[in-house]
């Protein structure tokens, strides 16, 4: 304060007075909680002195000290400032905005002289906040598209809605009234924050008085009008024609809409809604609760060592989520900020208690209702203490669920930059050439490699917008599944390209793409002129685009993640073959018993209580959502999520471990853990002390490749440096870990032998002479565990150490896999052929069929001319050899045709997938297409 030559910028929220006279009786004062207006707010409504127009300060707002004084007697200073605005521009140091001065007010505050660090700047959290731009003030609003037309009109009305649909479809931000909202509060919030007004004109909106307010309005404060056409034959006369006769004029059809936006230099990639925001109605400001001890509608005690102490409240209010209050207890003077959360009548909430130069006492408790009391209970912690906590509140009319709308958390991320082209395996020449003709034309796009934690993770990062291109074969594909259904979930805008003819998206393409203006390109000769009108369609997402990486900020991208949730009191696994956190957003996928499932959500600093939280959606393709909310910490590079999760109305706890990324191991390759359902608890115990050494590890939860041995080959085993086998007798019996073992040995994998039990019990079977010959490690005994557990960890460190670094293949994914079948010849004969899973991926033939002693698997190799080789090993049996020429259609089928040889004989072959797709449809709509 003594400076007054530097420039500062506020690290907390504090209160202050215009004038001085009334800065003295506000004495040592001090607030701390959320601004929600520009750079100050009247906080008389919580204020002990409402009448001396109290105001808050928000965090980056600039000052200079003009004045100090020191009243002795009452031991406090009384600083005067000069306030300015914040600005743009990053304080290093505080990690606030900073910015050259524009006008300046003079303001009084009066701080008590001691105050504990903690309760200006907050806690400190191990974890770093996420790489994105703070929030705008709330006072700040983004711009919208503002709807103007004659609503008693059903013709009119019909009309609008169709548009505006097809602006909501295309994630634009179009202004949505509450429910009987008076003109002058659509003047409010509809004209003044209006980027654009579509005026569709007519002889009822002629007659409309509100529209005549709205329209005047909108004139005077010059916000540009756009007039769209109803009827061709109509000319707007009087005040209408007035205001409407210098505004351009369109007709109804949306493209012809969207290029006179772009003509009025309207910016419309600033109109697109970010990742998950919401087309809604403006929220109602209603204060939920307002009041304190003396006012004898609030009663609240914490426990410690079994004792009760009243905790005596000045001031408490909660208001649109947050909380803010003032009061007493037996540790002294103590200020109140938190968030609550209510669904249907139940909520959570979270507060953060901070005494005068003491350690801050978090809360987190339930909130409930009963006509006109709500009761707030949970638990308190210190570092060194817990207890529990109770509020009763008597609110000024019963809770019904609807008179508050609580906002969610305004969160600025960094948005893509890329036009994202989404196929599947049979497109990847048409998704290519489509890529590069769009950057040529100057439009910034990517092709990602046909890998969905790849794609997923790409839309996640680099994503402004994406093009599937929607044809049976697509619609057929789990990788788009996965991916389309993500970039729906997280809010990326769609522009649908038709890439087969005749053809109509149905199920979940169906779904995703319902209403979506897509352009035909299936003619070649054409294609140029269609590329034309896609870049049309792409136009107000692309805009602002540039062709510049960012660098990313990640702070989880894992290929595997596990924990549990509680349900009826029983603990229930969970896992994800995907999770990733990028830039402030959730990304993952995966699938369970109920089906294939997507997450998307995000992450970011709480501002009152400084932890990391998330939220996140689980979205079952094509069925229900469950979803996801809590806090992440960190200890020794282990992130733990622990919160609770909801589906209708049913809630309880989960916790997720995931490990934090680090470069230097993000190519690493896993430990795959092969074991049978009976040793599940013991290997848990492994992975878990694997995990704390940092070791990437893949093995599934249920034991036994339950259903899921496909899964187990192409991820497991062929992705991993060494395959730990956990052996027992058990493990010698199933079919599905011989079917695993036999694999890796085909692939000539590294495989590290685990004994569990004494080898005798299956030296004479598969088992026993897969492992032969290979160093074994020994943890029979339970009291060796330890020791044990060193030489495993000294092993496979050695196997990943010593794994070299392939080049990845270049080959392109032509199969996801399924069920294929053909005919082999010999001696004069015709056999039937078939593969209960099949798979061309990346350059790697996989494979395997048959049933318990016939049982087999297969791997080789492709090439991008169409080359083909692979072998066909049954188990403790004889090996086939294939090899061919592979030759792919333009709908995700193939055929491959060649010779086969065994000790036994030769002869040729023919294999082909099988074609499930439904016939096409000739429904062409012309409202929909191009």
């Amino acid at each position: 304060a003594k400076d007054k030559t530097l420039c500062k910028t506020f690290q907390a929220y504090t209160s202050c007075t215009r004038i001085r006279s009334k800065a003295k009786a506000l004495g040592n004062t001090l607030f701390t909680m959320e601004l929600i207006n520009d750079c100050t707010m009247d906080l008389s409504p919580y204020s002990k002195y409402p009448e001396e127009e109290e105001e808050l300060i928000m965090p980056g707002v600039c000052f200079r000290v003009k004045s100090v004084t020191f009243d002795q007697k009452k031991n406090r200073h009384l600083i005067t400032l000069e306030l300015k605005k914040k600005v743009p521009t990053t304080d290093i140091k505080t990690n606030l905005p900073v910015e050259k001065p524009t006008t300046e007010t003079t303001s009084t505050v009066s701080l008590k002289t001691k105050i504990n660090e903690n309760m200006v700047t907050g806690p400190s959290t191990k974890i770093p906040t996420p790489a994105a731009a703070p929030p705008p003030p709330s006072g700040i609003a983004k711009k919208h598209i503002f709807l103007a037309y004659a609503e008693n009109d059903e013709s009119d009305a019909a009309m609008v809605q169709k548009v505006k649909n097809y602006f909501i479809q295309r994630r634009f931000r179009v202004y949505h009234p509450r429910k009987n909202e008076d003109v002058n509060t659509q003047i409010a919030n509809g004209i003044e924050k209006a980027a654009v007004v579509l005026v569709f004109s007519s002889l009822s909106f002629e007659k409309s008085k509100s529209g005549l307010k709205l329209l005047n309005y909108a004139d005077q404060n010059k916000t540009p009008i756009l007039s769209v056409k109803i009827d061709e034959d109509y000319l707007p006369l009087n005040w209408l024609g007035a205001i409407l006769a210098p505004a351009k004029s369109c007709s109804n059809n949306f493209d012809e809409i969207m290029q006179s936006l772009a003509s009025l230099e309207i910016k419309t990639s600033d109109l697109v809604l970010e990742r998950g925001e919401k087309n809604e109605p403006q929220v109602v400001e209603e204060i939920l609760f307002q009041g304190g001890a003396e006012s004898g509608n609030l009663k609240a005690s914490f426990y410690e060592s079994g004792k009760e102490f009243p905790m005596k409240f000045k001031f408490l209010g909660l208001k649109n989520g947050k909380v803010v209050g003032q009061g007493n207890d037996k540790d002294g003077d103590f200020t109140l900020t938190g968030e609550y959360k209510i669904t249907d009548r139940l909520g959570r909430i979270e507060m953060q208690k901070q005494h005068v130069g003491k350690q801050p006492v978090k809360c987190q408790g339930k909130v409930s209702f009963q006509e006109l009391n709500c009761n707030i209970e949970g638990q308190w912690k210190t570092r060194e203490a817990s207890d529990k906590f109770s509020m009763n509140l008597t609110l000024p009319r019963p809770y019904t669920g609807t008179g508050e709308v609580i906002p969610p958390p305004q969160i600025s991320r960094k948005k893509g930059t890329k036009v994202l082209i989404s196929y599947c395996p049979c497109q990847f020449e048409f998704a290519q050439k489509l890529s590069k003709a769009l950057i040529a034309k100057g439009i910034p796009a990517v092709c990602p490699p046909m890998k969905v934690h790849e794609m997923i993770k790409i839309a996640t990062q680099k994503a402004r917008v994406v093009v599937p291109l929607m044809s049976q074969a697509y619609e057929a594909s789990n990788t788009a599944k996965y991916v389309l259904s993500y970039v729906d979930e997280a809010g990326i805008p769609i522009v649908p390209v038709k890439a087969q003819n005749p053809y109509t998206q149905s199920g979940w393409l169906g779904v995703i793409c319902a209403g979506a203006l897509w352009t035909q390109m299936t003619d070649a000769n054409e294609f140029d002129k269609k590329l034309d009108e896609l870049i049309s369609q792409l136009q107000p997402y692309t805009t602002d685009c540039d062709d510049q990486d960012e660098q990313d900020d990640i702070l989880v991208d894992d290929e595997y993640v596990e924990g549990y949730y509680l349900e009826s009191g029983k603990e229930i696994s969970m896992e994800f073959d995907m999770f990733s956190l990028i830039n402030g957003y959730i990304a993952g996928e995966g699938e369970d018993d109920i089906g294939s499932f997507v997450i998307s959500g995000e992450y970011y600093d709480s501002p009152v209580t400084k932890e990391l939280k998330f939220e996140f959606k689980k979205h079952y393709i094509e069925n229900y959502d469950v979803y996801y909310s809590g806090i992440i910490t960190e200890e020794d590079s282990i992130l733990s999520f622990d919160g609770e999760w909801n589906r209708n109305n049913i809630s309880d706890v989960f916790h997720l471990d995931a490990r934090r990324f680090e470069p230097s191991r993000s190519q690493r390759s896993h430990v795959m853990l092969s074991y049978q359902w009976d040793s599940q608890k013991f290997v848990k115990k492994i992975a878990g002390k694997l995990k704390e050494k940092n070791i990437p590890i893949w093995f599934d939860i249920g034991g036994d490749m339950k259903g899921n041995i496909n899964a187990a080959m192409a991820n497991g085993v062929q992705e991993a440096a060494v395959i730990v086998s956990f052996d027992t007798v058990a493990y010698s019996k199933s079919v599905n870990c011989k079917k695993e073992l036999t694999f890796a040995k085909l692939l000539e994998k590294n495989i590290l032998p685990v004994l569990l039990e004494d080898e005798k019990g299956f030296e004479n079977t598969w088992l026993g002479n897969a492992i032969k010959y290979l160093d074994k490690v020994n943890m029979k005994n339970e009291s060796d565990f330890d020791s044990s557990f060193n030489v495993l960890l000294q092993r496979i460190e050695q196997a990943l150490e010593q794994e070299e670094n392939e080049d990845e293949s270049e080959a392109i994914t032509r199969f996801e896999g399924g069920v294929v079948q053909g005919k082999y010849y010999g001696n004069g004969q015709v056999f039937d052929l078939k593969f209960d899973f099949f798979s061309l991926i990346d350059g790697s033939v996989l494979g395997q069929g048959g049933e318990d002693e016939d049982a087999f698997t297969l791997a080789g190799n492709y090439d991008n001319e169409g080359n083909i080789s692979f072998k066909e090993q049954y188990v403790e049996k004889h090996l086939i050899e294939y090899k061919g020429k592979l030759i792919c259609d333009e709908f995700g089928g193939f055929k491959i045709e060649g010779i086969w040889k065994a000790h036994y004989g030769t002869g040729k072959f023919h294999l082909e997938s099988i074609n499930d797709y439904k016939d096409g449809d000739d429904d062409d709509d012309a409202s929909e297409g191009n």
